[in-house]
């Protein structure tokens, strides 16, 4: 008998969490399956039991390991939801249809055996409806995700989803207590490519050596390069040697059969798809670059101050905003939870009592001078790497740092420290957040529009201030 691990994983003491993660895995709660597929290293665990802790409805956990049978499985499945007798795929099926609304999450599917995947391929049209699944797996080869999203029953996370951007990076920069300004986070998220393990080891280096994070990429390479080489060994150990063997080459800077490395990438073998070429991870190899045609511009991130004086620069450029409603459409924006918002969210925010056809065309004049303003400091080319404008107006949130959503993500993380009895770092967390917020939100200048966004602020920093004037009184108490 092969023992399953339904119990939760334990995660790192400075592992912050990634609303944006969450937010993306709820909002597609009701398709069958969610298969979040990346290679080792990109945080797929870490988000399932993100996600397993924060739902709203009852989960089971499951990771797949060697030697596991089809029966072990639906037993610990149905174990997690109280049904004891589940001890094959038909009882459990038909049992979980009185487990009330559920979510399995089955993790490295990719180690399961020939039977199991197809087991868990079958669930996936056979299960009721109240029940959903979420894959984590390496390998997109596993299950046929072609025909599952074009059946519109599946949704996929990749590996550029679940990347860090520089305001997670900040985030957790803070939290591993080291000292950092947004240029070396900048830098960070670039040299990483947001790549979880690569970033998080870098951070944690940076910590260990009692050194700068500058340059602690290059560093982190040279003096960890066995650690780097066993990672990797141990993530291609269960590939095929030829592929395996392949991949070994691309690091080294070998050009390769493109067939061949469409199948490392699909395969999870760390191998990138960005501006139109393939090319393997930058922390893994030793040429920069596997094709000429690959970029390697950095794109520097925006600064959005949204506390006191609020201004929006990008390489020492302020955005000039050619009118104020600009800047509250923009601020508007950059606080939505997925930093994106429809037009029609727009128009009931900004022009409730307009009449719709005057409140289209004030909306659209809008896009197109915002558009005008952002694209004087960084040029149209640039332009649609960091914000789009269509149905609705997204912001890539891995080019901005926005000090609203730090000091906003900040007292979450402040908050679970101290529920978890971690007060040291509940204390810097929330002396963090009120370092950020210098001033008053919009310099008080708050439209209707985000007068929920200020309040929701104001509320965060009063409960900050108050626990770290506790904290304080206690620390001078004490000594």
């Amino acid at each position: 008998m092969v023992a399953s691990r339904s119990r939760l994983p334990k995660l790192a003491p400075d592992t912050i969490l990634r609303e944006r993660l969450l937010l993306w895995l709820s909002e597609w709660a009701d398709v069958p399956v969610r298969l979040i597929a990346a290679p080792a290293g990109a945080g797929k665990t870490t988000t399932l039991v993100s996600y397993a802790t924060a739902s709203a409805h009852a989960t089971a956990y499951v990771s797949l390991e060697n030697g596991m049978s089809c029966a072990e499985l639906c037993s610990a499945i149905g174990r997690r939801f109280g049904l004891d007798a589940a001890a094959d795929e038909a009882s459990l099926v038909e049992q979980l249809a009185s487990a009330g609304r559920c979510e399995i999450l089955v993790d490295d599917l990719h180690a399961g055996s020939a039977d199991l995947i197809a087991l868990l391929g079958r669930l996936v049209y056979d299960a009721p409806d109240n029940v959903t699944f979420v894959y984590a797996t390496r390998s997109r080869e596993v299950v046929d995700v072609t025909r599952l999203v074009s059946l519109g029953l599946a949704a996929v996370l990749g590996a550029d989803l679940l990347a860090f951007t520089t305001d997670e990076a900040a985030r957790l920069a803070v939290s591993a207590r080291v000292a950092a300004d947004e240029s070396d986070i900048a830098r960070l998220v670039h040299d990483t490519e947001g790549w979880a393990f690569a970033l998080c080891s870098v951070l944690r280096h940076a910590v260990a050596s009692g050194g700068e994070l500058a340059g602690a990429f290059g560093r982190w390479r040279r003096q960890e390069s066995r650690l780097i080489a066993s990672f990797v060994d141990r993530a291609l150990q269960t590939e095929a040697a030829e592929l395996g063997a392949a991949a070994r080459r691309l690091f080294d800077g070998e050009t390769l059969a493109i067939d061949t490395i469409d199948r490392l990438e699909t395969r999870g073998m760390f191998v990138r798809w960005r501006d139109g070429a393939f090319h393997p991870y930058r922390a893994l190899t030793r040429c920069p670059r596997l094709v000429e045609t690959t970029s390697t511009n950095v794109l520097a991130p925006f600064t959005v101050r949204l506390f006191g004086v609020p201004t929006v620069t990008y390489d020492n450029r302020t955005v000039a905003w050619i009118r104020r409603r600009d800047a509250h459409l923009f601020a508007f924006v950059a606080m939505q939870p997925s930093g994106r918002a429809s037009r029609q969210s727009l128009l009931r925010a900004f022009w409730p009592d307009s009449e719709r056809q005057l409140a289209g065309q004030n909306l659209r004049s809008a896009c197109s001078t915002m558009r005008r303003a952002l694209a004087e400091v960084v040029g149209y080319a640039a332009l649609t790497h960091y914000v789009t404008f269509g149905d609705e107006i997204a912001l890539n949130l891995s080019l901005f740092s926005i000090d609203g959503r730090n000091v906003r993500a900040h007292v979450r993380d402040a908050d679970a420290a101290w529920a978890a009895g971690a007060d040291a770092a509940g204390y810097e967390l929330d002396r963090a957040a009120l370092a950020l917020a210098a001033g008053a939100f919009l310099n008080g200048d708050v439209p209707p529009a985000l007068e929920g966004v200020g309040a929701e602020l104001v509320a965060h920093l009063a409960r900050c201030r108050s626990r770290a004037d506790r904290a304080a009184a206690a620390f001078r108490s004490a000594v």
